[in-house]
């Protein structure tokens, strides 16, 4: 009778330490759990500051292309022989070169 029940006492301590010890297991992998949910959600944040910049920048360069759509219209309405045409145009297409590079560079990842 003694023996059954030290038998049983050490198959009850030997599942005990098993348990604790799945536990002990379970808390770690929670914990670098958290570890990458929290680098995950920075990494996130980032991204999404970036994609606000970039859609600020986008608001800026479509406002700026408005301006120059407006140049090329009195430049094209304009009947004024005073302003030099050839420097006109030059620099119409500096402007054109421009804003091409910025779309080009929010294009990119």
């Amino acid at each position: 009778m003694k023996q059954d029940i030290k038998m049983q006492y050490l198959s009850l301590r030997l599942k005990l330490s098993q348990m604790v010890t799945r536990l002990q297991e379970n808390e770690g992998t929670i914990r670098e759990l958290r570890e990458q949910l929290q680098f995950a959600q920075d990494k996130l944040e980032l991204k999404i500051e970036e994609l606000n910049k970039s859609q600020r920048r986008l608001k800026e360069l479509e406002k700026n292309f408005k301006k120059s759509d407006k140049i090329v219209k009195i430049v094209v309405n304009t009947d004024n022989t005073a302003v030099p045409t050839a420097e006109l145009k030059e620099k119409l297409d500096e402007y054109i070169v421009k804003i091409d590079q910025c779309i080009e560079q929010l294009r990119q990842p």
